[in-house]
């Protein structure tokens, strides 16, 4: 009988060097760029993608190594809907230069993935996980930095550059981009932030978590964007109870909670009408009511697009940043553009494998053993404020948020180790058996 090859492996230098470099990458790009470009080479973007693509390397090698069969299942339809976004691509019609910058884009966002979801060292996690808190708290320290002295600040300490500096509709009022590249993509990290942190001092009781909450909650609001300043509030619901197992035994307390909220809500809205972002959330003002209809008209647009090109969408690439908004369907809103240019079979494929992925990762972090959690339990309430904000805006397509999505998501699986299956990515070589364990090429072939 032939002996089982032993798993492919890193030590655990090389797995924190490389993954930590991509993390910290992913935080810094913006001043890369701004600082240290050559001509017209974005040298943090560079960076950024040569980082991506040297992980999804070596997370596919990874893949011949034993892997528990919810694991492995996650990685084949990531695997199968990469085959079927080539394919659709081929038979689009658009110019084959953004479909092959797209598909780039996607593959070097998502892949990843592959090597942060099998990393079970739990030395290599720890330190990963530092490196995200820190960098997430320096981000939103960086944002009250903008919003304290934006009227003072040079362009490349602001906005990327080659961009113009956003200002409210109609109001010099300006708003901190984190040099993520714009104010709504570094408020729904700062909504990221707040639940994690939030999950870490729930976790750990530690007073630093409770003061890097509150550096992200003033940061998104410097932003003044409307959707992450309300759904950060469900968001942090969904931490604390998916924090309690879905275990609610002060009823009473919740719902006094609820409507103390409400009325703090409705008091505000009816009493704090000379406040900013009260008055952007009542869509008072001439230059919110703009915002909201050019919102409108443009979903209005994607929606009249979709039916007209329902199976094939109008090309990948074709409503992408590189061709210029002013040649765009639509600028804001994710799942608008997903079935633009994906089509309504592959993005329907898309949705339902993400909420695949969600109820995997819920059974997971919901059992009584699970540890290491804290992150699971961030990824799977910022999902509360992904899902609807999708519909209005384009956060999460930002090459930063993008990319800091398939990692939390990645490293959320691989830190519920009691909770899921574990993954074997690690300097040492166990031998199991017995154990349910499989490979994503063995499920592929049918072994």
């Amino acid at each position: 009988m032939r002996e089982a090859s032993k798993p492919v492996a890193l030590s655990e230098q090389l797995l924190l060097g490389v993954g930590g470099a991509y993390l910290v990458t992913l935080f810094i790009a913006g001043f890369l760029t701004n600082f240290f470009s050559l001509g017209t080479i974005n040298s943090g973007t560079i960076l950024l993608y040569f980082l991506a693509g040297l992980l999804s390397v070596i997370g596919m090698l990874y893949l011949v190594n034993p892997l528990k069969k919810e694991i492995a299942l996650i990685i084949i339809l990531i695997l199968a809907l990469s085959l079927l976004s080539v394919v659709k691509s081929l038979l689009d019609t658009n110019p084959s230069g953004d479909r092959v910058r797209e598909l780039a884009i996607f593959f070097l966002g998502v892949w990843p993935f592959f090597f942060f979801v099998q990393i079970s060292n739990f030395k290599v996690r720890q330190r990963l996980y530092r490196i995200l808190a820190l960098g997430l708290v320096g981000l939103a320290v960086f944002g009250i930095f903008q919003g304290i002295f934006a009227n003072y600040l040079p362009n490349n300490l602001f906005v990327l550059r080659g961009d113009t500096t956003f200002t409210l509709y109609g109001v010099d009022t300006l708003r901190p981009t984190g040099l993520t590249g714009n104010p709504i993509v570094f408020s729904s990290m700062t909504v990221f932030a707040s639940a994690y942190f939030a999950a870490l001092w729930l976790e750990t009781r530690r007073a630093k978590f409770f003061w890097a909450i509150t550096f992200s909650l003033v940061a998104n609001y410097l932003t003044y964007t409307r959707a992450s300043i309300v759904l950060v509030i469900p968001v942090l619901f969904f931490v604390w109870l998916i924090h309690k197992r879905l275990h609610i035994k002060h009823k009473f307390a919740l719902i006094a909670t609820v409507v103390v909220a409400i009325g703090v809500v409705q008091f505000a809205l009816v009493n704090g009408g000379n406040v900013i972002m009260v008055q952007r959330l009542q869509n008072s003002s001439p230059s919110d009511i703009a915002s909201t209809l050019g919102h409108v008209e443009q979903i209005r647009n994607a929606g009249n697009a979709i039916l007209s090109h329902p199976w094939l969408g109008t090309g990948m690439g074709s409503n992408s940043t590189f061709i210029g908004p002013e040649n765009a369907i639509i600028t804001d809103g994710a799942w608008w553009i997903l079935f633009l240019e994906f089509g309504a079979p592959l993005s329907i494929l898309i949705v339902v494998s993400l909420f695949i992925f969600l109820i995997i990762l819920t059974k997971g972090v919901l059992r009584e053993k699970s540890t290491d959690r804290a992150l699971a339990i961030a990824t799977l309430s910022f999902h509360a404020y992904l899902i609807p904000a999708n519909f209005i805006d384009s956060a999460i397509l930002g090459h930063i948020s993008f990319g800091l999505y398939w990692v939390v998501l990645g490293l959320s699986f691989a830190g519920l180790r009691s909770g899921l299956n574990r993954p074997v990515l690690k300097h040492s070589h166990p031998h199991e058996s017995g154990d349910g364990t499989t490979s994503a090429r063995t499920m592929l072939s049918g072994a």
